[in-house]
């Protein structure tokens, strides 16, 4: 992706050099222009896509408001006629316990992840006035445990006691995220069920809600888009569910915190946009809105809303600055003006407190609690870059609804802290950005990539920092830190996925398609295995090295891990605003080993859509399909620097060559374009 000085600041999408494009005078480019357009047979030689990618079939919700498991797990003590409670089953299935005997118990799938609460329904029971019905959840079946008297514990917080008495249905308490029940009578005596369930309380979206699809040749990254995105439909609470809270919102995670965490709605928010358009704006609006009303007179934005009780929480400063920068990140998918100019004093106000946390030599410096609850003091990298990505969001910002007089000031203090980021904090003999200055044999990952991802390292640096972390992969990840564990968590856990994500936009962004991929392949692969005794056709907060969660207590359907969703359709279909809500828009597809790919991006004015492929023999072709109001640059990929590209419908201009890329611009319409050797 090249940067231009025109070009908007992506919190999510970072460019990783910094490359003059080439003059259209290069007598190297050759190039075949719109107003010339090949033969037919030229164009019906060039390879296509299916013409039905059946993406539906991959969307992961429950087809019904009141899901039934999708099969029956384990059986204990005396039940009759278990599938009977699965939802191809018939049939009544009897629970009886012996005094004294093992608990009767059916053990639920669901298939995938659930949220809301669970549900049976008795037609009949015996054996004293009132029967205890017991339910535990659980979001994998290796944390879903017995005691030793047969009885089960949820994987995380109190299980469900229900008192039979009568025939009727029995509802429980609201369990936010889980795969399996497992339902036991565990006081003598016999219920006969004729139904067992969970009432969704969730967001559950079907084909019908999404405006935004990807579908490829790849199928275990079909599986990656759209474990993603449910991952944040699961964390989407309409109004009424949380106690907390009278506006829908988007929690960190599904079983835990249950709460808003501004870092978790860095990745959340773009992959509820990226897939449910407008349908997301309500949700993501009343996140942000609970934050920033909730501002510190000194500007400082919370970190949190309702984790530890109703009110806000206060984190670390790079949470802060992340509060602010979803608010911007939203306008910038949405073009929703009046919402962030509402907001835009509020923004400056958090920008303003942030520059008072820099000290003499121009870095920021605070002892909150980042890095897993540890207290952090010096002059610590990823917290100078959470405060550059504010001022950058803050220059994109400004220059579309605010004044020069704020952009020339944030870009006064960006340069400013970009230089003393690279001065101070740069270990030069490693080639690595350091933990901070009084820690410099300490590398870790998130402020090397994003460094990387933000355009702070030099261009010399990106390839040794890209190199150096590649080498010490995992078989499922890339760590917290180098050397490891310096900076394993207090539970053993050395890979997470935000930091991960950030390392796949940051080889993205310097034309490591093949890098990108693998890291994601390493990290979530593992987790859209249908066949995994953890899967839960979500994604998972951290992992140990082994890429598997150790506790009950881990979130297996957390936001902060959902960024797969993302890179797909910004980086391999290619869609990218770049000014807001896609007025103008950019199509760059990074291609690798991939084949084909085609889906489509949600705007205001309709959807981008995107449909490419490609051979052995070098050949591309895509179209898009951009609607009115907007118009944008399409850039092709080559072969070679040797190839050839084509306008293959009219109303294209070309503009340049870039690197591997021939870039025109277009309007409103459908547009192909091919590539030759």
């Amino acid at each position: 992706m090249h940067r231009e000085s025109t070009a908007p600041f992506a919190p999510w999408r970072r460019t990783a050099t910094r490359r003059s494009l080439w003059a259209l005078a290069v007598a190297t480019i050759c190039v075949v222009v719109a107003s010339s357009l090949p033969s037919t047979a030229a164009w019906a030689a060039l390879p296509t896509w299916p013409t039905n990618p059946n993406w539906q079939a991959l969307v992961p919700a429950p087809t019904s408001d009141n899901p039934e498991a999708v099969r029956i797990t384990r059986t204990a003590g005396t039940v009759t006629n278990a599938a009977g409670l699965t939802e191809t089953g018939s049939g009544s299935t009897v629970l009886t316990t012996s005094s004294g005997g093992t608990p009767a118990t059916v053990v639920l799938d669901f298939g995938r992840n659930v949220s809301g609460t669970p549900f049976v329904t008795v037609s009949a029971s015996s054996g004293g006035s009132a029967r205890t019905v017991r339910i535990a959840t659980s979001e994998a079946l290796p944390f879903l445990t017995a005691n030793s008297s047969g009885i089960y514990n949820n994987d995380h917080g109190s299980v469900i006691s229900l008192s039979v008495t009568s025939a009727r249905t029995y509802t429980g308490s609201l369990r936010g995220g889980f795969r399996y029940a497992a339902i036991q009578l565990t006081s003598a005596g016999s219920v006969t069920l004729t139904g067992a369930g969970v009432n969704f309380k969730a967001y559950r979206a079907t084909p019908a809600q999404y405006k935004g699809w990807f579908m490829s040749s790849d199928d275990q990254l079909n599986r990656m888009w759209y474990a993603g995105a449910y991952t944040a439909q699961l964390d989407m609470v309409p109004t009424g569910v949380a106690s907390c809270f009278n506006v829908p919102v988007i929690f960190d995670g599904a079983k835990r915190d249950r709460a808003i965490w501004s870092g978790d709605l860095l990745v959340s928010d773009p992959v509820a946009q990226l897939s449910l358009g407008s349908n997301a704006a309500p949700y993501i609006k009343g996140s942000i809105n609970s934050i920033l009303n909730l501002q510190d007179s000194n500007g400082r934005l919370t970190s949190a809303v309702g984790f530890r009780g109703c009110g806000k929480f206060d984190y670390a400063v790079t949470y802060s600055a992340y509060s602010a920068i979803i608010a911007i990140q939203y306008y910038r998918y949405t073009n929703d003006t009046a919402f962030i100019t509402g907001l835009r004093t509020r923004l400056e106000n958090a920008t303003a407190y942030h520059h008072t946390r820099v000290n003499s030599n121009g870095l920021v410096v605070t002892n909150d609690n980042d890095y897993w609850q540890t207290t952090q003091s010096g002059e610590v990298t990823e917290y100078s870059l959470a405060y550059y990505e504010l001022l950058q969001n803050m220059i994109w910002m400004e220059g579309k609804v605010g004044t020069a007089a704020k952009v020339t000031e944030y870009t006064n203090k960006a340069n400013a802290l970009k230089a003393a980021i690279n001065s101070r904090l740069f270990n030069t003999s490693a080639g690595l950005y350091v933990h901070t200055n009084t820690r410099t044999n300490v590398y870790p990952l998130d402020a090397n990539m994003n460094a990387i991802r933000l355009g702070v390292a030099p261009a010399d640096r990106v390839q040794g920092i890209l190199s150096y972390f590649r080498s010490r992969w995992l078989a499922r990840g890339s760590q917290i830190s180098q050397p490891s564990p310096s900076m394993a968590d207090p539970y053993g856990h050395t890979i997470e996925p935000l930091n991960n994500t950030w390392e796949v936009m940051a080889r993205f962004d310097s034309g490591d398609t093949a890098g990108a991929l693998d890291l994601l392949r390493r990290l979530w692969g593992l987790q859209v295995d249908t066949a995994g005794s953890y899967y839960t056709g979500t994604f998972w907060e951290f992992v140990n090295s082994n890429g598997l969660p150790d506790r009950g207590f881990d979130s297996l359907a957390h936001a902060w891990a959902a960024g797969p969703t993302q890179v797909l359709s910004e980086n391999i279909l290619g869609v990218t605003a770049v000014n807001p809500g896609y007025t103008t828009w950019r199509v760059k597809p990074q291609k690798a080993n991939v084949t084909w790919a085609q889906g489509q991006v949600p705007t205001p004015n309709s959807s981008i859509a995107v449909k490419w492929a490609q051979d052995s023999a070098g050949q591309f072709q895509i179209e898009v399909t951009a609607p009115s109001g907007t118009s944008g640059q399409v850039w092709v990929p080559l072969a070679s620097s040797s190839a050839t590209s084509s306008a293959l419908t009219s109303g294209a201009t070309f503009v340049q060559r870039s690197g591997l890329y021939d870039i025109y611009s277009v309007g409103a319409g459908t547009f192909r374009f091919g590539s030759t050797p």
